[in-house]
C-alpha cells in the first residue's frame, strides 16, 4: 500500500497536518489517514486506497486510534507503589528505579498485543522467560489472506466470527456469500456470521468435534454429515475457518488434527482467525507453572486478569513493571506503572494474528509525555537488537517491509509441523463455560461510546441449559454472581460470559476471568 494522503482531504475540519498509517487494533492492518490541528487529532478516515479495509475503519480501529489519543482517562504519568499508595514519579526516576530493582534479577516478560515486534525481539535477547497471552503456532495459521476468501465456493466456519476478532475481514466473507458461496456455520453462539450463513448449527464444542470427526468414516448415515463430506469432495474452492479461541482450549489438538485431515483428504484451504503468535513464546499456563523461577516481571497491557489469585499472590514477592495505556486490573498488581506509547506513537510492526504477514506502520503522532517501551528497555538492559537479522530468518527483508508496509511470513503449513498421531483424550460431555471477546474488547471499556455497546457483564445461556442448571435470573460461578440472559442464540450445554471485563474498569466493572475460571488461560472450561 502507498501510504500517502489523498489529493483532496477527506475531512471538512480544519487541520494543519495529515498522516497515514496502518491500524494495529487487529490483524487486518487497515490503512488510515488522520488529520491534526495544533498537534491535536481532529479527524480520522479509512484510507480509500487500502486493499484491506477498502476505505473503512471499524469501531475498534476508531477507538484505538482516535479515541485513545483524546481519552481523558488515559495514563499520562509514571507511578510507583510505595507500600499501599501509588506515588507519581518522573520518567527519569522511573528509569533509575527500574535499574535498581531489576539489576541482577531473573526477569520474565508477559506480552499482549500492545507490544510490537521490537519489544518481543528485545525480550528474547534478555531472557528465556517470554510469555504471551495468546497461543504460539509454529506454522502458517492461514493458507489464504482474508481478501482471498471472496473467491471460495464453500466455506465452513467452526466457532468463528471475525466481527469479534479481525473485524474488517468479515467483508470478504460477505463478498463470498454475495457471489454465491455456501457458508456453513457450527458454533456455540449465534453471531453475525451466522446471519449470513446458508446453514447454522448451534453445538457445544464437544458435540461439534465429535460430529465433524465422523467426516472421515466410510459409512455415513447422517444427512448433514453426508452433505458436508460431498461439499468438501466436490467443491475444490473450499475454505475452513477456525477461531483462535479453540487454540486456547483443551480442544486444540483435536481441532488441529481435524484441519490436517481436511487438508489431506480434501485439499481444503484453512484460516485460524484471531489473536495468534507466529514467533516462539510460552503461554500464560507456562508462566503460572514456572512463576517461582523468575524474580521480576515486565508486562504489557492487562494480561494479569488471566491469573488466579494464588498466582497474583506470588507476584507480590516479585517486582512487576507494567507498560500500559490505562490504569487497569494489572496496574493494581504492579510496582512500577509506565504510560506507554500507542502503536500510532512509535514505529510499529503488527504481527499478532493468524494471517501470515507482517505490517509496518510509521509513527504518526508525536507524544512526548508517553514512554516508548523499546527505547526504555534498551537503555534499562543496555541491549540492542537487529530486526533485519531476526526477520531474515523468516524470509523477510526489513527494508522491503518498511517500503511496502506488508510482507508475507515464510512459515510451513500445518500438516508439515503438526503430525502427532498419539491418542487424544475422549471428548468430555459436560456443560461448558465459554469466555471470549465480543465486539467490545478490554480496551474498548475505557471509552464511553464503545463501552455503551455492551455495558454489563452477564451470563448468556439458552432455556434448556438454564433448566439443567436450575437457574433463572442469576448464576453463581466460583462464588461470583452474574445476571442471566436467557436466549436461543446460545447452544445447549454452553454458558457464555464475555471476558473483556474486570474489577477496575471505569464505567460498569465486571469480574476478571482469573477470578471465576479454574483454568483462565483456556476459553472453554467444563463446569463442575
Amino acid at each position: 500500500m502507498n501510504l500517502r494522503p489523498t489529493n483532496l482531504p477527506l475531512t471538512v475540519k480544519e487541520f494543519d497536518a495529515e498522516r497515514c498509517g496502518l491500524c494495529a487494533g487487529c490483524g487486518c492492518s487497515c490503512g488510515y489517514i488522520l488529520y491534526t490541528k495544533d498537534h491535536t487529532l481532529v479527524d480520522l478516515y479509512g484510507h480509500p486506497a487500502d486493499k484491506n479495509g477498502l476505505g473503512s475503519l471499524c469501531t475498534k480501529g476508531i477507538t484505538y486510534i482516535q479515541s485513545t489519543d483524546t481519552n481523558p482517562l488515559r495514563l499520562r504519568k509514571a507511578f510507583f507503589r510505595k507500600e499501599q499508595e501509588y506515588v507519581e514519579i518522573s520518567h527519569a526516576s522511573a528509569m533509575n528505579l527500574a535499574k535498581e530493582k531489576l539489576k541482577g534479577k531473573k526477569v520474565a516478560f508477559l506480552l499482549d498485543r500492545s507490544a510490537g515486534l521490537e519489544e518481543y525481539v528485545l525480550a528474547k535477547e534478555i531472557t528465556p522467560f517470554v510469555f504471551t497471552d495468546t497461543v504460539y503456532l509454529p506454522f502458517k495459521a492461514s493458507t489464504l489472506l482474508p481478501k482471498e476468501w471472496k473467491d471460495r465456493r464453500f466455506i465452513f466456519a467452526l466457532e468463528v466470527d471475525p466481527v469479534f476478532s479481525e473485524v474488517m475481514a468479515t467483508r470478504w466473507l460477505i463478498d463470498a456469500v454475495e457471489k454465491g458461496a455456501y457458508l456453513y456455520v457450527i458454533s456455540s453462539r449465534y453471531s453475525t456470521l451466522s446471519a449470513k450463513a446458508k446453514e447454522t448449527h448451534l453445538m457445544p464444542p464437544y458435540l461439534a468435534l465429535g460430529f465433524l470427526e465422523k467426516l472421515f468414516e466410510q459409512d455415513i448415515k447422517d444427512k448433514r454429515m453426508e452433505f458436508l463430506k460431498r461439499s468438501f469432495q466436490l467443491i475444490k474452492e473450499s475454505l475452513v475457518l477456525v477461531s483462535a479461541t479453540l487454540m486456547a482450549s483443551p480442544f486444540k489438538d483435536r481441532v488441529l488434527r481435524l484441519i490436517r485431515e481436511l487438508r489431506r483428504k480434501f485439499k481444503t484451504q484453512y484460516a485460524i482467525v484471531g489473536d495468534i503468535m507466529p514467533f516462539p513464546s510460552h503461554s500464560i499456563k507456562d508462566m503460572c507453572e514456572s512463576i517461582d523461577d523468575f524474580d521480576a516481571l515486565i508486562v504489557f497491557g492487562n494480561p494479569l486478569k488471566f491469573l488466579r489469585d494464588e498466582h497474583l499472590e506470588k507476584l507480590k514477592d516479585k517486582f512487576v513493571l507494567q507498560f500500559t495505556l490505562f490504569p487497569n486490573f494489572t496496574s493494581h498488581h504492579a510496582d512500577l506503572i509506565l504510560p506507554m506509547t500507542n502503536f500510532t506513537e512509535r514505529d510499529f510492526i503488527n504481527y499478532r494474528h493468524g494471517f501470515g504477514f507482517l505490517a509496518y506502520t510509521p509513527k504518526v503522532l508525536n507524544r512526548q509525555e508517553y514512554i516508548n517501551p523499546y527505547t526504555f528497555l534498551r537503555e534499562l538492559f543496555e541491549k540492542d537488537i537487529s530486526l533485519e537479522e531476526f526477520l531474515s530468518h523468516y524470509g523477510i527483508d526489513y527494508q522491503e517491509l518498511k517500503a511496502s508496509h506488508e510482507v508475507k511470513l515464510k512459515l510451513p503449513h500445518l500438516e508439515e509441523v503438526f503430525q502427532q498421531e498419539e491418542k487424544i483424550e475422549p471428548l468430555k460431555e459436560s456443560i461448558y463455560l465459554y469466555t471470549d471477546n465480543t465486539l467490545v474488547e478490554d480496551l474498548g471499556h475505557w471509552h464511553a461510546w464503545t463501552h455503551d455497546m455492551e455495558k454489563y457483564q452477564m451470563a448468556y445461556l439458552n432455556e434448556r441449559t438454564a433448566k439443567k442448571l436450575r437457574v433463572e435470573d442469576k448464576i453463581f460461578i466460583s462464588g461470583h454472581e452474574f445476571k442471566v440472559i436467557i436466549t436461543p442464540n446460545i447452544a445447549d450445554d454452553v454458558v457464555f460470559v464475555p471476558l473483556s471485563y474486570e474489577e477496575y474498569q471505569p464505567f460498569h466493572p465486571g469480574v476478571s476471568v482469573g477470578r471465576f475460571l479454574r483454568h483462565p488461560y483456556y476459553r472453554f472450561e467444563a463446569l463442575e
